[in-house]
């Protein structure tokens, strides 16, 4: 391989005499089937040749390079562009080796299911509090939360980290907190703020770091503890309906004690707080939850004889059973769209299968990504689907249009010596 790329014999002697020559050029190798031209493939030779001086690599050293060691190195590069190519080539060619950190390749490690982006995955890899980012979400999942929250709460700890500079599993006080995000909420949108917020305060007090001050608590806190637990006792309310609801009464009751006290609580100050979290970006669903909640706390502030409100007049935000369906594009253009890529090439198979799977069968990205090839009954002609929202086993009919486009991808154009389950390779 590399006499075809290089005529100079001394650039020759530079590329021969480093070590690990085969695994370079069996990389390029690889690099040729999948289109790279020629200038791509000096440049991938020349860079390769770099790593191994960079990182010190041997021949019959079979030592694991972590993640942290190549992100200290990529630092000796200029600019972002050369970084990111740098990190990018090293970890797929280590990878393919067997030299890379195991974590970055851990199919059941959650942080590699949030992105198929080297350098997406590496930050939430190697970003600091990595066992205490990983235990919450974790635990958050046990809890049955969504895979696009669970991707979302990831993102936001990484947020979280840069802008408490945290870096080592230490008390973080309320009123740092509180500080950050006053400062915070100068250029960023009410929505993130509140996510920010949020998940802050969930994940610092699940790791036991932060220390909240009495005051952040609710003046009327006492009864709304004793009207949770009358609500796990007398309705028999789950663990995570109940989390859910003394989140939104605590937020209600912050938003009406320097307007009122309970005793004098009326219909106005009620619809003054939906009306704020409307303003706040509250979807009709949210508000139709957040409404109901007062209204069962308003029957229990009756029944206490602590106010008297008409709890008929809570009324919440009319949903249109059809009202939330996405818009979608007509078969026309979703046609046109499946006949867009050349299926004479290599990526053309791929990505009119990736198409056909996402409009055919209504897939989410996540379901295709982690199609495995186990999950394919190529017998009974059945695809069998992991859905990330809800954990269903789903099995489906393998339609012919689609059972040729993944017959023709898995023979003429995956890449079947690599150990890899999933049925999508880039």
């Amino acid at each position: 391989m590399l006499e075809l790329l290089f005529k100079s014999e001394s650039n020759l002697l530079k590329h021969r005499g480093v070590p690990l020559l085969k695994e370079r050029e069996d990389f390029l190798v690889r690099k040729q089937s999948e289109g790279c031209q020629t200038r791509e493939l000096q440049i991938l030779a020349s860079l390769l040749l770099e790593t191994v001086n960079i990182l010190s690599l041997k021949d019959k050293d079979k030592s694991i390079i972590t993640l942290d060691e190549i992100l200290e190195k990529s630092s000796l590069f200029r600019n972002q562009k050369q970084i990111k190519f740098f990190i990018s080539t090293t970890i797929n060619w280590l990878n393919e080796i067997g030299r890379l950190d195991l974590r970055y390749c851990d199919h059941n490690l959650l942080f590699n299911h949030f992105s198929t982006i080297c350098h997406y995955r590496i930050r939430y890899i190697t970003y600091p509090m990595y066992h205490e980012r990983l235990s919450y979400l974790n635990y958050m999942q046990s809890l049955g939360m969504s895979f696009n929250r669970l991707r979302e709460h990831a993102e936001m700890q990484l947020h979280i980290i840069d802008e408490l500079g945290i870096s080592e599993k230490k008390i973080i006080h309320q009123h740092v907190l509180d500080k950050t995000i006053i400062r915070l909420a100068a250029y960023n949108s009410l929505k993130w703020m509140k996510t920010f917020k949020a998940v802050s305060i969930k994940w610092l007090s699940f790791i036991g770091i932060l220390e909240r001050s009495q005051e952040q608590l609710p003046r009327d806190n006492d009864l709304i503890i004793e009207y949770i637990n009358w609500s796990k006792s007398m309705k028999g309310l789950s663990d995570i309906t109940l989390k859910g609801r003394h989140s939104r009464i605590n937020d209600f009751s912050f938003f009406i004690q320097d307007k009122t006290d309970l005793a004098h609580l009326n219909l106005s100050v009620i619809d003054e707080y939906i009306q704020y979290r409307h303003n706040a970006g509250c979807c009709k669903r949210t508000l139709s939850l957040l409404t109901t909640n007062i209204r069962e706390y308003v029957k229990f502030l009756n029944f206490k004889g602590i106010c008297d409100i008409c709890v008929e007049g809570i009324r919440h935000p009319k949903e249109y059973s059809l009202s939330t369906l996405p818009s979608a594009p007509s078969w026309d253009i979703v046609e046109k769209l499946l006949s867009f890529y050349d299926t004479s090439t290599i990526v053309g198979k791929r990505n009119t299968a990736i198409l056909a799977l996402l409009s055919i069968y209504g897939l989410r990205t996540s379901e295709v990504t982690r199609l495995k090839l186990r999950d394919i009954d190529w017998d009974k002609r059945q695809l069998c689907f992991y859905h990330v929202k809800n954990g269903h086993v789903q099995s489906l009919p393998l339609s012919p249009y689609v059972y040729n486009l993944l017959i023709d991808y898995i023979v003429n154009g995956r890449d079947n010596k690599r150990k890899v389950e999933e049925v999508f390779m880039t």
